[in-house]
């Protein structure tokens, strides 16, 4: 069998001293990890464990050459989403096996994943999603979490990269279509074909409420528009030692009638805390892409764009 850095008993010694020291600064991923083998080993490896441990695989995403992406979901995860109003975009974690190339040119591979307790605070999921966590690290491994110097916990669920920017709940209202039903068919259905190089990753429907919650791929040439590719998004913001790559997919929710979405100003800044505003990466190299994934999420699931018919 296959072996990460840190075994589940010393993973779970390791999370348990974490949660009783209390930190008082979280950050947004944690490493299982390094291994100095191939990635498909280790993808097949991962994939047992989460069985294993009892999560459930929604979906995987090759987002691009040397990346692998299982988005799950556990019932422990479900019933932490009902208890809050938008809880179902935290009922979904990214586990992603990332292959990278040291400073010897030796090639290795990251098993990293979103850290529940981030999430459940950033998501004001009313949770720090403890179990969560500890289960992960238990399952899949836990060497450290990552990304940046931590944000104070009682400054994540109101958490903005700066002033004037979008919180959590400055969510993108992407269309009203009237019924659930309706808006689920028509989300579907253009995400089924595609539209814009935007299609769907995975689909998790929150227990007991009306709330689908939906992981896109973006993959449009990147010739014709850069923004809707992720392979050039992660290549601007995603150049340190660790990758972040359990940042992707990104999601949208329906809701109700509405289909909705965390805001880029938040969304892309919660998970790169640490990203500066302008240099070579930067969220200055991508000023224009909140913009575009409003107009081009908002016709690939079935909105009119621009809203109400005028003419910019």
């Amino acid at each position: 069998m296959y072996v990460l850095i840190k075994r589940a008993l010393m993973a779970g010694l390791l999370l348990c001293f974490s949660l009783a020291a209390g930190a008082a600064a979280l950050k947004p991923y944690s490493l299982a990890g390094i291994a100095n083998s191939d990635l498909q080993s280790v993808s097949q490896d991962v994939e047992n464990r989460l069985k294993r441990g009892g999560f459930q695989i929604l979906g995987t995403y090759n987002p691009y050459p040397g990346a692998r992406i299982f988005a799950v979901t556990s019932e422990t995860l479900k019933k932490a989403a009902t208890r809050s109003d938008y809880g179902g975009f935290g009922a979904v974690i990214k586990v992603a096996v990332t292959e990278v190339t040291d400073g010897k040119g030796n090639k290795q591979v990251q098993v990293t994943y979103n850290n529940p307790e981030y999430i459940g605070l950033a998501y004001n999921m009313n949770t720090r999603l403890e179990s969560t966590k500890q289960r992960l690290g238990q399952t899949v491994g836990f060497d450290r979490d990552f990304g940046g110097d931590g944000i104070e916990e009682d400054k994540l669920p109101g958490y903005n990269y700066t002033f004037g920017l979008e919180d959590f709940y400055g969510f993108y209202d992407f269309v009203d279509h009237g019924s659930h039903e309706k808006a689920i068919r028509e989300v579907e259905r253009g995400l089924a074909t595609n539209n814009f190089g935007i299609g769907q990753v995975y689909k998790l429907k929150v227990p007991g409420k009306q709330q689908v919650v939906y992981g896109l791929s973006l993959q449009a040439d990147v010739d014709e528009q850069k923004f809707l590719n992720d392979e050039y998004v992660m290549s601007v913001i995603d150049h340190k030692t660790l990758r972040r790559t359990p940042h992707l997919p990104y999601e949208i929710m329906v809701n109700g009638s509405k289909v909705i979405a965390m805001h880029a100003h938040f969304r892309l800044a919660v998970m790169f805390p640490d990203l500066r505003m302008f240099g070579e990466h930067s969220f200055g190299k991508l000023m224009d892409l909140p913009y575009v994934y409003e107009e081009f999420f908002t016709q690939a699931i079935g909105g009119e764009w621009p809203p109400g018919g005028d003419s910019w």
